[in-house]
């Protein structure tokens, strides 16, 4: 499997990286959780934009991104824009959507871009050939917030971001029981086993499926998100209690 490098950052490799979310809604929000952010322990920043007032505004938005690669100017970036079908903050528009996130990734600010695949496909493609030319880092998602889909199904989804040219492919799922968690785990082993090119993210989310969170380096996940303040999805986990956890199961504590 290939590993995948950002800025000085290796995934794919080793114990799975922390990344948490950067949420808010307004420039003073943005400044209280960058001051909450630089006291964590983690890898990658993830810059939510679709929790801001103005989400709808590029220029806003790419601001903001401009302020936060700023105060952090070494750390990876990651670009999310989750929409409201995806169990985001804010609806938008297809066509707004891969207006935003290729304003982004042409932004010269970001590492990283979010890329739903259950976006048009014919955008979702035409945005991943726009991030490889301005040699930004594709991490290709697919969210469900209600049910844990079959095994087969969690592993078609992770084939096609593959296909689509993902430099990662994530999915995140909802459990309703241990055999559902068991599920995301199995259909991530089996993903690594046989067909997975590119690093892996899978979590099972919620307070059921936390123990996925922890479990990337025996299954597989290359990252897993933790929080710095604020959280974006259920089950995340404070950074630096994840960093702790994930250092002791690999046997660095």
């Amino acid at each position: 499997m290939n590993t995948v490098t950002v800025k000085n950052l290796t995934l794919g490799d080793g114990i799975p990286k922390i990344a948490v979310p950067l949420v808010a809604e307004d420039s003073d929000g943005l400044k209280a959780a960058l001051a909450d952010i630089r006291r964590a322990d983690f890898d990658i920043l993830e810059f939510r934009a679709d929790f801001f007032k103005e989400a709808r505004n590029p220029d806003y938005i790419i601001e903001r991104l401009r302020e936060t690669r700023q105060a952090l100017p070494e750390t990876p970036l990651l670009f999310t824009f989750r929409r409201a079908e995806e169990g985001g903050n804010c609806p938008m528009p297809e066509s707004a959507y891969f207006n935003l996130i290729q304003t982004a990734i042409s932004s010269g600010l970001i590492d990283m871009i979010d890329i739903e695949l259950f976006a048009a496909a014919d955008q979702v493609k035409e945005t991943v050939a726009i991030a490889k030319t301005q040699g930004v880092t594709v991490l290709m998602c697919n969210h469900d917030f209600d049910n844990t889909p079959p095994k087969t199904e969690i592993i078609g989804r992770l084939k096609t971001m593959q296909d689509w040219g993902a430099d990662i492919c994530k999915i995140a799922v909802m459990p309703h029981s241990p055999a559902d968690v068991l599920i995301l785990l199995d259909a991530t082993q089996t993903m690594l086993q046989e067909y997975a090119i590119q690093p892996l993210v899978t979590i099972s989310m919620g307070k059921l499926g936390m123990i996925s969170r922890l479990a990337g380096a025996t299954f597989g996940s290359a990252i897993t998100f933790g929080t710095a303040g604020k959280a974006s999805a259920p089950g995340q986990i404070g950074a630096d209690d994840l960093r702790f956890i994930l250092n002791t199961l690999s046997g660095e504590h």
